[in-house]
């Protein structure tokens, strides 16, 4: 069982490091958004899926190693507070803390993130805006159709 419950704490602190390389390419992409480099933009997202990837893979793992803890323990579930009254979950628990902390501060800057990106969306469409009125004003000022001919006036009193 303590093996089981070390293996859970590696792993936790595992998925924790990949978490914080996420908090770090999030500011990167923060600072890439606000320089408007959109190629570094793309980079650091195909980066980001990579990671999110590895994530996912490892929380695969660690739910197979909570569900061996659950069947050991015979519980309904797997959770924290219930594994504190019957193993020592100290040093976990310490750990899942942590990632808590980093999750949470990782949310705030993709919050930030997407408030610069969609400053710069709302940019581009008054851009367009502005582009859409310039180019009507000056198709107003081109001379007309010249299958029309001359202007004539029709007199239908006659």
């Amino acid at each position: 069982m303590k093996q089981l419950m070390e293996g859970l704490d590696a792993g936790y602190q595992e998925v924790m490091g990949l978490y914080e390389e996420l908090l770090v390419l999030a500011k990167a992409i923060a600072g890439s958004l606000e320089a408007g480099q959109w190629e570094a933009v793309d980079t650091e997202l195909a980066r980001k899926q990579n990671i999110m990837d590895v994530i996912e893979s490892k929380e695969g793992e660690l739910g197979e190693l909570r569900e061996r803890v659950r069947e050991k323990l015979g519980l309904e579930a797997f959770s924290l507070s219930v594994l504190q009254g019957k193993l020592p979950t100290n040093k976990l628990s310490d750990t899942m803390a942590q990632l808590m902390d980093v999750i949470v501060e990782l949310q705030e800057q993709e919050k930030n993130n997407e408030e610069i990106l969609r400053k710069l969306v709302a940019g581009v469409q008054g851009q367009l805006e502005d582009f859409g009125r310039s180019k009507q004003a000056a198709k107003a000022y081109l001379p007309g159709p010249k299958g029309y001919g001359e202007a004539r006036f029709v007199d239908e009193k006659k």
